[in-house]
């Protein structure tokens, strides 16, 4: 795997696999309003 050194290439990377991650939890739309909103606190989404 090779090396980043970018900051902002890691934080892209990191806010694709949490979007991936969210995607494929198939979460009923008032749970997945809670997660989205503690990501987006959070600065990943």
């Amino acid at each position: 795997m090779p090396r980043i050194d970018n900051p902002a290439q890691v934080l892209s990377i990191t806010r694709q696999l949490v979007q991936q991650t969210i995607a494929d939890m198939d979460l009923p739309p008032e749970e997945l309003a809670l997660v989205e909103e503690a990501f987006i606190g959070a600065g990943l989404l």
